[in-house]
């Protein structure tokens, strides 16, 4: 072999190294080739992105993002309108936890990413979809938790039953004062001297609609209908109001 002949084959080794990485990490396969998914299947495997600001919060565990109504997986919030007793004085937990959730979308720094929860694992009832959302690196429902603002749901998390505990032991947010569990104040019981407050309103059309939410201010809706929790208004068969088109 003359000298030019060994010099090409030196040139050609590290093209064949590189070519063989790639075909290693890139194998031609099925899963490399064009993706043809559906839009539907797409959303499925890859859940839900949206901007933190976009998303509605209805209550402390209950969120609306691009007109779909969720509940956020492994974790019970108190209800809009329920309170919690701290030293002899009675503050509004439940508008607190949904502000508090409210903040933690309005200041993500990232895309708010939601995937399907486990739908059986969950306190509510009606039949609205459960969502796991993490900003980041940060898992919402964990959050809400170990700041004290909501109980995990029995049985869905050994690491949220965690941060409850720890919580409780240092006595944040709920766990400091006198509360009725969420399940058992949607079902009527209130503490001695709670004042019992029914937040949402309801319009003609079979709709019903957050404070919390923005256009509430404009809403035309007057009517209450004793409507003291997102469960409430399931029951009477409404819907949440989507956003306009």
């Amino acid at each position: 072999m003359n000298r030019f002949s060994r010099l090409i084959v030196l040139l050609s080794i590290p093209l064949l190294i590189a070519l063989g990485l790639h075909w290693r990490s890139n194998p031609v396969s099925a899963a490399n080739q064009p993706n043809i998914a559906t839009q539907d299947e797409t959303a499925e495997a890859h859940g839900i992105k949206a901007k933190g600001r976009d998303i509605i919060v209805i209550d402390g565990d209950t969120i609306m993002i691009a007109g779909q109504v969720f509940d956020i997986a492994g974790m019970d919030a108190p209800e809009l309108g329920q309170q919690c007793r701290h030293n002899d004085s009675f503050q509004d937990c439940g508008m607190s936890s949904a502000l508090q959730l409210r903040k933690y979308f309005a200041m993500a720094p990232f895309d708010v990413q939601c995937w399907p929860g486990d739908q059986p694992h969950t306190a509510k009832s009606g039949g609205f979809p459960t969502v796991e959302c993490g900003i980041g690196e940060r898992d919402v429902a964990a959050a809400m938790i170990s700041d004290g603002e909501a109980l995990p749901i029995k049985g869905y998390s050994h690491s949220y039953d965690s941060l409850s505990a720890e919580a409780d032991n240092a006595n944040i947010g709920i766990h400091g004062s006198d509360m009725v569990l969420p399940t058992d104040w949607r079902k009527g019981k209130r503490l001695d001297g709670e004042a019992g407050k029914c937040l949402f309103v309801s319009d003609s059309s079979g709709n019903y609609i957050s404070p919390l939410d923005p256009r509430f201010e404009t809403s035309e809706s007057t009517d209450t209908q004793n409507i003291c929790s997102d469960e409430d208004a399931r029951a009477m068969e409404l819907n949440y109001r989507a956003p306009a088109p």
